[in-house]
Parts: C-alpha cells; structure tokens; sequence
C-alpha cells in the first residue's frame, strides 16, 4: 500500500501543498499541462527553491499577468476576483481535466463551500467565495489534486494540524486565527494549538486535509520512497515554516511470494472506548447502528475497570468513508467521553456473491477467492435462516446444500 504522509507542523496551504509534491518528485510540467485544461487565464507558475531556517524547499508562486480571468466569463477578471462555488464547480466541469483531477479538485472545493454555507446561513449553491475564488487559490487547489492523482498513492495520512493565533484580515473584517471557516471543516480533525501570531493553516489547507486525508497519527510503518519539503509565504522566527510530505510503501506489502497474486490490503480504522454504565439493551442498540452507519466489524470484550467495576470495551473496524458516522454515533448513543483511534493495513481475500438454486429456495453464497481459485464458501446466514424456517428443515441441512451446489457449479464452470 503506497501510503503519503502530511507533516504539517507549521500548518498547511494550498501552495505548501503542492511545493512538497513537486519536492517529492512529482512533475512541475505535469501539473502545468493540466492546469492548462482549466478555462482560466491571466497568471504564470512560478517554481523556485527557498531555504527556511536551513530547509532547502520547493515554493509556488502564482503571478498576475495583465490580463487575468476565466476564459468565456465577461466580468471576472484580476487575480482577485471573486467567485461563486457554483461558478467554480461549473468552470472544473466543463474542463477536460483528467476525470481523477475533477474528483479531487470537486471534493476540496465543496468541503470550503459547506464549511462558508453553514457559518453564513445560505445554500451551498449561493456561497461567493472571496480569497478561495482567486485565480491563485483554484490554481492550488486544482494543482494539488492534479499532483495528488500523479503520486497515486492508496492512503493519505496526516499529523495533527497547528492553526496559530492572533487576528488576520479578510473580506469581512478582522477575524480571529483560526478563521472560522477553517475551523468549521476541522471538526473532527485532530489539531494542534501554537503561540504563534500568524495563521499557519488556512481555509484552502484545511479543505485539502478535510477532503483528502483518510486518518490521523504519527509517521505511519513505512519504506520511505521520497521526502518533499513545500514552502510557506511567512519566515517563522523559530521553526522552518515548511510542509513536509513523506512518500512511503506500507511494510506489510513487502514481504510475500511475487510470483503469488498478492491479497488484497487496504487501511482499516479501529475506534475502542470502555463502557460500564451502559445496559444490555442499549449496547446491543450501539452494535446494530454501527452496522448501519457502516462499520466493518463491531464486538464487545469484557473487561475489568477502574475500581474493579465489570465493562465492557467497544471495538469498531470501520473504513475510511465510514469512520466518521460511526465515530459521531458512538459519541451520540454511548457514555464514553472519549474515543481512542488507529489505523492498520489489513490484507483482505477477493470475495464474491453468487446465488445458487436448492430445493429450499435461491440462497446467495459469499466465496473466498485467492489466486484465482475459490478456497473458501459461506452461504449468508439470513438466507439460510429464512429457507429453514419457512420450509421446517434443520438449519445446517439447508448450509450443507448450499455450499454442495455451488461447489458443484463451480465445477462444472
């Protein structure tokens, strides 16, 4: 599993971004020519090495040319210009950027969206971005998901994100540090505080690590592959003001026959808290609505807690996609006051569905498969139950012909 680490100890923008991919090796004259699918016009990138407090770095510079707009929009024109999302999600579609491209650039740009419609009460559909609908910050943002799709990595992983303090100065006014809109999207992100009087994380950085990264924790098990160090605008008096990305392959997937079709390996998030005060009836509530949230897997473990008091330790495996539902629900329908998380690489056999006919009704069959072959075959268990129940047989009669015809089956394919 090809695994990108964000260390973002002095925050994260969208130029910070892309200078680390571009320091990790990911092409410049890539991300170019997809930017030139854009009908934006009117700027040049500019690549240049920095050094910051003695970190040699990759900077990008988004410089105005005289004349600056989107190609076909009468009225917006400067590298300032101001723009509704709606506009912007428009300006992406009709493009021919690369269909990956459009997906990243899409998920970051609705993140910030989301985050501007509920601190200022309208609809999505009618957010008028100021600073992120700059031709420098679509140029980020659609420049670091062009870099993104070009690293192709399986997992994207961060470090706990510093926001700064003190005030900044935007089109509304004079706002604390965090902006509120960057502080909207980090819910559920884990963040750092720092002293420092600037803000190290801005809107654009947060949409970015909010829609893109798919957990959070320390530099992950890993062979390093590739280190890119992207520059800020900013000299911090006592810290490099640089993102670092670290490029790695999980060492789970190194070892192995490679003459072997390898297993399938993906990250996995596992959610725990220790519950005893909670009753029977209400943990097995919490269980079935974790399924429905989602979750991969969901069990109980007694255990023994502070004063000798009986518990029990809620485990929950749940994917990228899911993991925060279920993380909402547990804090919702449960007493914990905390969760504890980790994420793991787990290697997974394909699996398939079919259905075979029995003289007890069509019962759907889940099979193992490694290196082309079946090894293995379940029958689902409600199938089996209702062909039991309705046909007054044994339960392990109707499993036993199950599995017997699609063994049969699979046979004679």
């Amino acid at each position: 599993m090809r695994i990108l680490y964000l260390d973002c100890f002095s925050g994260i923008s969208g130029d910070m971004m892309v200078g680390a991919l571009v320091d990790a090796g990911v092409s410049s004259e890539k991300i170019e020519a997809e930017l030139k699918k854009l009908p934006l016009s009117g700027y040049k990138l500019q690549w240049s090495k920095v050094i910051k407090k003695g970190i040699s770095a990759t900077k990008l510079d988004v410089i105005a040319l005289e004349d600056s707009g989107i190609d076909g929009h009468n009225g917006h024109s400067g590298l300032h210009a101001h723009r509704h999302y709606s506009d912007i999600i428009d300006m992406i579609n009709r493009s021919e950027l690369h269909s990956e491209v459009k997906k990243r650039s899409q998920q970051i740009f609705h993140c910030i969206a989301a985050a501007e419609a509920k601190i200022h009460g309208i609809p999505i559909e009618k957010v008028h971005f100021h600073e992120v609908g700059a031709i420098d910050s679509i140029v980020d943002i659609v420049a670091t998901a062009a870099a993104l799709t070009e690293l192709n990595v399986d997992c994207i992983i961060s470090a706990p994100v510093p926001l700064g303090s003190g005030s900044i100065h935007c089109a509304h006014g004079t706002y604390p540090v965090p902006a509120p809109a960057t502080l909207e999207m980090l819910q559920g992100v884990p963040i750092n505080s720092s002293s420092l009087p600037f803000e190290l994380t801005t809107p654009t950085g947060a949409g970015i690590v909010k829609s893109q990264v798919s957990s959070y924790g320390p530099l992950p098990a890993m062979k390093v592959l590739s280190i890119g160090y992207g520059a800020g605008t900013r000299d911090l008096p006592n810290q490099p003001n640089v993102l670092r990305v670290v490029v790695g392959e999980s060492i789970h997937t190194l070892s192995g026959d490679p003459h072997l079709s390898p297993l399938q390996e993906e990250a996995v998030h596992i959610l725990e808290c220790q519950l005893d005060d909670m009753t029977g009836e209400a943990l097995g509530y919490v269980m079935e609505g974790l399924f429905q949230k989602g979750a991969l897997d969901v069990f109980y473990t007694p255990v023994f807690m502070k004063k000798n008091r009986p518990g029990v330790l809620l485990t929950v495996l749940a994917s990228a996609n899911h993991v925060e539902q279920c993380e909402q629900f547990i804090m919702k329908e449960t007493t914990t006051l905390g969760i504890r998380k980790d994420t793991r690489a787990r290697k997974v056999l394909e699996r398939n569905i079919v259905t075979v006919s029995t003289s007890y009704g069509d019962i759907r069959i889940k099979q193992a498969i490694q290196n082309g072959k079946v090894i293995r075959r379940m029958p689902e268990y409600e199938d089996v139950k209702e062909a039991a129940l309705s046909y007054q047989v044994a339960f392990l009669d109707v499993y036993t012909e199950a599995i017997e015809q699609a063994r049969r089956e699979t046979e004679e394919e």
